[in-house]
Parts: structure tokens; C-alpha cells; sequence
């Protein structure tokens, strides 16, 4: 009875060739040994729990955070304030024409007061 058993349970399983080339593909235990020491590495340099505490008390809560973001400048009134500002480049172009306009004022009146009568003219008639 044992050897028909055998025999009807034979054909279901696999020959030489299909256990080798199952084998092929299953980790051996230098590849496990490997996998292992990497991630006991990589548990070894992560952050501890203290450390993470740590950072966490370093780090703004949501509602402070909104509300020191609810006292800052927007971006549009930024661009607002920076569209009125005068450029520093045209604002010194303008202070230039200014006293170059000025200046030729002044170049005017020296002239005319120039040919204009003293009161010491005055006192020689």
C-alpha cells in the first residue's frame, strides 16, 4: 500500500533540476548574515528616543506658529510696499536733475545781479 501511495504522490513533486533552480533563487545564509548586519546597522544609527524628544521640543507648535505668521507682513502687501518704493538708481538720477536745475538757477541770478546797479553806485550819483 506505501508504494502505490509513492507512486500516485510522485508525479506532484518536482525533480531534481525544479528543486535546484528553486533553490537558486532563495537567500543563502551568507546573503541573511549580510542582510542582518546592515540592518542592525541601520537600527544602531538611527535616533534614539531622547533624541527625537529632543528635536520635537525644538520644533514651533501649529498654533504658535500661525499665530506669529498672522503678525508678519503678507506677500502682497510686500510687493505693494516694494512697487512704491523709489528705486535708490532713479531716486539719485532725480537728486542729480535736481541740482543740475539748481545750479543753472543760480548761474542765472549771479548774471543778472551781476549787471544789476550797488547801492554804492547809488551814493556815487
Amino acid at each position: 500500500m506505501a508504494i502505490r501511495e509513492l507512486e500516485r504522490v510522485m508525479p506532484t513533486k518536482a525533480n531534481k533540476s525544479e528543486l535546484n533552480a528553486g533553490l537558486s533563487l532563495k537567500a543563502n545564509v551568507s546573503d541573511v548574515s549580510r542582510t542582518i548586519a546592515e540592518l542592525a546597522s541601520s537600527i544602531e544609527s538611527k535616533l534614539n528616543f531622547e533624541e527625537v524628544q529632543g528635536l520635537l521640543d525644538d520644533k514651533v507648535s501649529k498654533p504658535d506658529l500661525q499665530y506669529l505668521l498672522s503678525n508678519k507682513i503678507s506677500v502682497e502687501e510686500l510687493q505693494k510696499v516694494l512697487e512704491n518704493k523709489a528705486n535708490q538708481h532713479e531716486l539719485s538720477l532725480e537728486l542729480q536733475s535736481l541740482n543740475g536745475k539748481v545750479e543753472e538757477i543760480y548761474r542765472d541770478v549771479s548774471r543778472r545781479l551781476s549787471g544789476c546797479a550797488l547801492q554804492k553806485d547809488f551814493t556815487y550819483l
